[in-house]
């Protein structure tokens, strides 16, 4: 595989991926939380941020990380270390125990996509020029 074809590929799983993060969106949105309680707006506006990153992520990687725009690697690999693996934690230590698996699977699936796309797309955007 060329480093074009792995670039646009590793785009297109990062993109995939991204907007597989607005699955949780969805979830949140199908219980309704209640608006008239703190718990139910602080929901609802985590569940809508995650959806505006969900959509960001993907605009990054069909457009100027499909590119080879070193920038938008950087700005799609920065959240997950301060967003995804953080809520990782804590679902990990406060969900409850009988729905630990169906809480993580999908963030630790949407990890896994994330890892295998920024591999695919970082070994075509920072190859070594030839003769230099």
């Amino acid at each position: 595989m060329n480093l074009s074809q792995r670039l646009k590929l590793g785009a297109i799983i990062l993109a995939i991926g991204a907007l597989g993060l607005s699955g949780a969106t969805a979830a949140i949105f199908a219980n309704s939380p209640e608006v008239t309680t703190t718990i139910g707006r602080l929901m609802r506006a985590g569940a809508l941020a995650n959806l505006c990153l969900s959509l960001l992520w993907a605009l990054i990687a069909l457009f100027p990380l499909r590119r080879g725009e070193k920038w938008a690697f950087w700005a799609f690999l920065i959240p997950i270390p301060f967003y995804g693996i953080p809520l990782l934690y804590l679902d990990a230590t406060y969900a409850p125990r009988e729905g630990l698996v169906t809480t993580l699977a999908p963030q630790v699936g949407g990890l896994l996509v994330a890892v295998i796309g920024l591999s695919l797309v970082a070994s075509a955007i920072f190859k070594p020029k030839e003769g230099g």
